[in-house]
């Protein structure tokens, strides 16, 4: 079976496949489509795991538990491979580019704080 993995270059692209994503139902939404949601989901939410998504105290909302819930329906009946199931590249990609911005805010704000106080 062909893997399929997609990791959004912004959030607003990200945002975008969700919205689409859920202009249908889920289930008929062809593979392709459905993992760009799928991944998108995980870049958005990177702290959400598949495992578990319908317990209470998850973190996932009654939106996003579809997605969870179609992801593995389509995962046990063999359409989704593991790394599609766990899309763990969109996640790390969005934690290292949080750290990426906020390194930058950090240098941007040790300059403003070493020029007002030169001499």
């Amino acid at each position: 079976m062909r893997s399929y993995i997609y990791i959004p270059n912004s959030l607003r692209a990200a945002g975008r496949h969700v919205r689409f994503a859920l202009s249908e139902p889920l289930e008929l939404l062809p593979k392709e489509a459905f993992i760009r949601a799928w991944c998108s989901v995980s870049y958005l939410f990177p702290g959400l795991h598949p495992d578990g998504f319908d317990s209470t105290d998850s973190g996932w909302t009654r939106v996003l538990k579809r997605f969870a819930a179609e992801a593995w329906r389509r995962s046990d009946a063999g359409q989704l491979t593991d790394n599609e199931l766990y899309c763990y590249q969109a996640c790390k990609a969005r934690i290292s580019q949080g750290w990426q911005i906020e390194e930058r805010q950090n240098k941007r704000n040790q300059q403003l704080l070493a020029t007002s106080f030169a001499d």
